[in-house]
């Protein structure tokens, strides 16, 4: 509607302006003239305002244009140098978790390899992780793998040439000999469902909550004296033959993203053997 009254408007303008010269010539033409000024000079300004903005629009089109493409490639420059910004603050925390890490071995440093977790068993039962190193970095089936604080947080289950799989203590099939380092008591460290269990120890054995539980060098599968863990309960029903000795871990294996694996470490011929071409959990 407003289209149509503009257009009528300038119409009116146009004949309005064409009658006012061909009356020019007469005497009376000038005081039409002003009068004619005088009745239409708003209506004239107000379309005037009217058409601005869109004049200005077709205008400055081509500078809008270009303002848009430039304010484009400036946000695409942003997102690159933030995800830049983001690699780099992620390469610094991935070298500092492995600094930490060495710093606690230091002095046997050279015993050690850093690896990185890639990958982790989704299965809600199980718990694995696969690490970025493997045969040809000198990883071997059994070795011993360390976490936050050089704590046992697993062994090397399966091995290929640039990838291992490692079974964390967690696993329901990892069972490593362990010993109570306050009262020597020994016992088989199983994991579960429910946790950290140490299981085989004889009713009535002086085992205490807040006990650190270490590795066994018992059947070679690893070496002693590794930190697993602290008791966190100790209980017993009539008809059992041994005591339920729960252990709770010093490392969260949820969170594991850089590990230690012992490469110097050959474990014994009892060592678990699994096929090491299935790497992935």
């Amino acid at each position: 509607m407003v289209d149509a009254r503009s257009a009528a408007w300038l119409t009116a303008f146009v004949a309005l302006a064409a009658l006012l010269l061909a009356l020019s010539p007469l005497p009376l033409a000038g005081d039409l003239e002003a009068r004619s000024g005088e009745l239409f000079g708003p209506a004239t300004r107000a379309l005037h305002d009217l058409a601005r903005p869109l004049s200005d629009v077709l205008l400055n089109a081509g500078q809008i244009r270009g303002l848009s493409e430039e304010n484009a490639g400036l946000r695409l420059r942003v997102a690159r140098l933030e995800a830049e910004a983001a690699a780099l603050r992620e390469a610094n925390v991935t070298a500092e978790q492995a600094a930490a890490l060495i710093a606690i071995v230091e002095g046997e440093a050279n015993r050690y390899l850093p690896v990185s977790v890639v990958l982790r068993d989704p299965a809600p039962a199980r718990y694995a992780v696969v690490v970025d190193r493997g045969a040809d970095d000198g990883v071997a089936l059994g070795q011993p793998v360390l976490g936050a604080g050089a704590t046992l947080v697993g062994t090397v289950s399966s091995v290929d040439r640039h990838r291992s799989r490692v079974r964390l203590l967690a696993d329901s099939g990892s069972a490593v000999a362990a010993v109570v380092q306050e009262s020597r008591v020994q016992g088989a460290l199983a994991g579960g469902p429910d946790g950290l269990r140490l299981e085989f120890v004889p009713l009535g054995s002086p085992v205490a909550i807040g006990d650190l539980v270490l590795t066994s060098a018992l059947g070679s599968r690893l070496p002693g004296g590794l930190l697993i863990g602290r008791v966190s309960a100790v209980y017993s029903d009539a008809q059992d033959l041994f005591e339920t000795v729960e252990v709770e871990p010093l490392t969260d294996y949820a969170r594991l993203e850089q590990l230690l694996i012992l490469t110097d470490f050959l474990p014994g011929s009892d060592s678990p053997a699994e096929s090491p071409s299935e790497v992935a959990p």
